[in-house]
């Protein structure tokens, strides 16, 4: 034990938080990599000195790590303590009065005696087992929440590393590999990564979160495995019926690429009855339900759709020219022209053609 984060940082056990802080200031001014032209030694000793001020500047770090220290200082001086032994005391021999002859009884091995040393074995084995999921409980929780951090700062690479630690002393942790996942799914892209902690998540817990499948779903949309996709979304739905994302999510997954337009058209229409959705995410969910109508024929239910997501100002133009296709299909040419021209002056470019092919009219 001769080293730890209270000498890494030259301090004593008992000093404040200020002197562990000037300690720090020291250190790392000393051992700073810029000072030594990037110095590998230096800059380890850099690490070791900001990842010990990292624990005792934080109280409740500190706190958990003084309790491991301390046990780990009681047992170490359990090791080395000698057992004290009585010394052997002996008298005068005996007389040859006094003397007798007798034969010694040989002591067996009895079945109490192999109870006893079995129930000191077991005992033992029970107590290390306990002592170690404590430790691994605390270290575990410790990483998680120092993870969390990290998150919030947006230091991914910390947090990941941070939460692969706390899979390894809490290996039935869900949420560590949940968070894992995330970082794997929405920072690094590792989708195969990600789904492979999304599967533990869910394996490790009796009644698996739809944000799960959700999340399932979604790193299969981005390696364009559509159907299986499309499947953890359903999963998603069928664990929460109310989950909205789940609903929008399918309804792309259908519309965009498996082409089951009136199922699409159902799961927008669920997600477009719950309230407090994301307003940009109803504007696309009319949009996309806008469309799967006029793909099967139903112009007429195309426009209200197209005409309520107009309150997306990013998707005007390509609103306003989906709704004069829809009028042309109904054969209201006037109408349909109109909207062409609306949609050419927002910067819809497509529009031009349809203005010169059905409106008889030339753009600049």
């Amino acid at each position: 034990m001769n080293q730890n984060y209270y000498t890494v940082l030259e301090v004593n056990p008992s000093a404040t938080a200020a002197e562990i802080k000037a300690a720090y200031k020291r250190l790392a001014r000393q051992y700073h990599p810029d000072k030594h032209q990037g110095n590998p030694l230096f800059e380890e000793k850099f690490k070791v000195v900001n990842e010990a001020y990292q624990v005792l500047s934080d109280e409740k770090k500190r706190a958990v790590y003084d309790w491991q220290l301390q046990y780990l200082l009681a047992q170490l001086r359990a090791m080395q303590q000698t057992q004290y032994q009585v010394p052997v005391r002996t008298r005068e021999p005996a007389t040859y009065a006094e003397r007798h002859y007798r034969n010694i009884p040989q002591r067996q091995f009895q079945r109490k005696d192999l109870k006893i040393v079995i129930a000191i074995f077991v005992g033992i084995i029970i107590a290390s087992l306990l002592v170690k999921l404590l430790m691994d409980h605390i270290t575990g929780m410790s990483n998680y929440r120092a993870a969390l951090q990290y998150i919030k700062t947006e230091q991914w690479s910390r947090a990941h590393s941070l939460l692969t630690k706390t899979i390894y002393f809490k290996p039935n942790f869900v949420d560590a590999y949940s968070r894992r996942a995330r970082i794997e799914m929405n920072v690094y892209e590792n989708y195969p990564a990600a789904i492979s902690d999304l599967n533990e998540a869910i394996t490790r817990t009796k009644q698996p979160a739809a944000e799960l499948f959700y999340d399932k779903g979604r790193c299969y949309e981005k390696l364009r495995r559509d159907t299986l996709a499309e499947n953890q979304m359903t999963r998603a739905i069928q664990v929460n019926q109310v989950y909205a994302p789940a609903y929008f999510e399918r309804g792309m997954i259908r519309a965009t690429f498996l082409n089951t337009y009136p199922q699409a058209i159902q799961d927008f229409s669920s997600f477009l009855k719950f309230p407090h959705t994301d307003a940009l995410k109803r504007s696309e969910a009319l949009l996309y339900r806008g469309y799967c109508y006029y793909l099967i024929g139903e112009p007429q239910k195309a426009i209200p759709d197209y005409q309520q997501a107009l309150t997306n100002k990013s998707q005007e133009g390509r609103l306003l020219y989906l709704i004069g296709k829809a009028y042309y299909d109904l054969d209201r040419k006037d109408e349909a022209c109109q909207f062409f021209s609306q949609a050419y002056k927002k910067g819809y470019a497509s529009a031009s053609y349809d203005l010169y092919q059905y409106c008889k009219l030339k753009v600049e």
